[in-house]
């Protein structure tokens, strides 16, 4: 599916390897930004940025903005 092939091109481009939804159903349809106990904003935002440029590489359609809404957060 298209969450598998955004994980495998994300990890492949990148070398961000982004999990599979966990307690959802297909877990393969969705994707989880997971971290072992630390986390900080330049994490996150890279994470996001990996997961646009998936997104637009895949030609995934998808809401825009989620990178733009982040970084207000971090900047407020």
């Amino acid at each position: 599916g298209r969450g598998d092939a955004l994980r495998a091109g994300v990890r492949e481009r990148t070398g961000v390897t982004l999990g599979i939804g966990l307690g959802r159903e297909p877990a393969s349809d969705f994707l989880r930004i997971g971290h072992l106990g630390h986390v900080n904003a330049h994490m996150v935002l890279g994470a996001l940025a990996c997961i646009e440029a998936g997104l637009q590489v895949l030609a995934i359609p998808h809401g825009k903005g989620a990178l733009e809404a982040a970084a207000r957060v971090v900047a407020s």
